[in-house]
């Protein structure tokens, strides 16, 4: 398994869909209702295309999943000199993975050997971010490169306590942030992502753990490339959903792992992804998310007793949320995978979410103490630790069985709060 760091370095023309267009170089933009920030970030993306040297050769691409906001006309007006082809999604039970599915194959068709993703809402993009990306593939053995972002220390909750850990404990590879949303990929990585079996989750916010675990599961080279300052829209009012959707296609991924190949406990290479920056969400919101966690805690707690044994003993608070620090939280996901093994990974993938929220609750209490943000990404090594420890405590852990392809949200559903 290759896992390394990067150092960041160096007239458009519509396309009619339905037929094949050369390019060396794709750069996607999945989109849902982004009109506000889309033709900003495709300006930035086209100068540092150009700045690359990938402006003849390259076609901007844009998946959209039935914006009613006008985002694919803004992604079409956008000025510049590299062709462009928008791509309509949108049919039931979909979401961002069928836009980043749908970008890959657009890709194939027209024979890219590398292709990059880019968020559609980040306000932080830099012109260097696409070919810092796209140089980190290079080759013709399947790679990818995902961003390492400094980013407020109230943000990238589900990364930092769900997706980065399972990965270090189960996959073997110790990826800062794998979830982040900005890609890039070589010819070889895409074709072999679309022969994947694609659980419903991924087609929708799993897509991002969908590749990255694979990639790890399968041994692929996966580059890590610092870009700097990520500021977007915010992802809280995401966060019972999304996390869903990400638990659901990480259980896919580990089940068809086998046994979990632990990485060593020391990461390989200093993390450096808590920025200055600090802004709580808004008070009124979280109270919202909380109060529905609250109630599905209350309803299920004796199922969730059995289920994650571990919390036997845990202390819970007044507000009806336990208290689960990063010890705790280790012997969590490992609980997960032990259910995970049984067969039983929609129970905890749907307890999981709740148990999520009382980690994230307990962690933001744990960093209001902390003024350095070099102390909170120690802390957050030292979670990704705790995990490793406790997953290879459970021996013997088979990981054979698949959860449904099917997404039933149940008590997740629903849009923002």
């Amino acid at each position: 398994m290759d896992v390394v760091g990067v150092a960041a370095t160096r007239a458009a023309v519509p396309l009619a869909a339905g037929a094949p267009h050369p390019a060396s170089v794709v750069a996607g933009f999945p989109t849902r209702n982004e009109v506000s920030t889309v033709r900003r970030v495709v300006d930035v993306v086209e100068e540092g295309l150009c700045r690359a040297g990938w402006a003849g050769c390259a076609v901007l691409v844009n998946a959209d999943n039935g914006s009613s906001d006008g985002t694919p006309a803004a992604f079409g007006a956008a000025p510049g000199r590299i062709r462009k082809l928008t791509i309509a999604t949108g049919a039931d039970g979909t979401g961002k993975g069928t836009n980043v599915l749908a970008i890959f194959r657009a890709a194939l068709d027209m024979g890219a050997e590398r292709v990059a993703v880019f968020d559609a809402d980040v306000r932080s993009i830099e012109p260097g971010w696409a070919g810092a990306m796209l140089d980190a593939v290079e080759g013709n053995a399947p790679a990818m490169a995902v961003p390492v972002y400094r980013r407020n220390r109230y943000e990238g909750n589900t990364t930092n306590h769900i997706a980065s850990p399972l990965l270090a404990a189960v996959l073997g590879v110790q990826v800062q942030q794998p979830i982040a949303g900005d890609f890039a990929f070589n010819c070889g990585f895409v074709e072999r992502a679309l022969t994947w079996p694609l659980p419903e989750s991924a087609q929708l916010y799993g897509i991002d753990i969908h590749l990255t675990g694979s990639a790890a599961r399968e041994g692929f080279r996966i580059a890590q490339v610092p870009l700097g300052r990520k500021i977007h829209n915010p992802g809280f009012p995401k966060i019972l959903f999304m996390s869903q959707q990400v638990i659901d296609s990480a259980f896919h991924v580990i089940a068809r792992a086998g046994h979990p190949r632990p990485a060593p406990a020391a990461p390989p290479g200093p993390r450096a992804t808590v920025d200055t920056a600090v802004m709580r969400p808004e008070a009124a919101l979280v109270e919202r998310t909380l109060a529905q966690v609250r109630a599905y805690l209350a309803q299920q707690r004796a199922a969730i007793g059995c289920l994650f044994p571990s919390l036997d003993g845990a202390v819970w608070a007044r507000d009806g949320l336990a208290v689960v620090d990063a010890p705790a939280w280790g012997e969590v996901l490992a609980d997960a995978l032990a259910a995970v093994a049984a067969g039983r990974a929609v129970e905890a993938r749907d307890h999981l979410v709740a148990l999520y929220l009382c980690r994230v609750m307990t962690y933001w209490d744990e960093i209001e103490r902390l003024d350095d943000p070099a102390a909170i990404d120690a802390a957050l090594d030292m979670q990704t630790a705790a995990v490793i420890r406790a997953v290879a405590r459970r021996r013997g852990l088979e990981l054979t069985v698949a959860p449904p392809m099917a997404l039933s949200p149940g008590a997740w559903a629903g849009g923002p709060l």
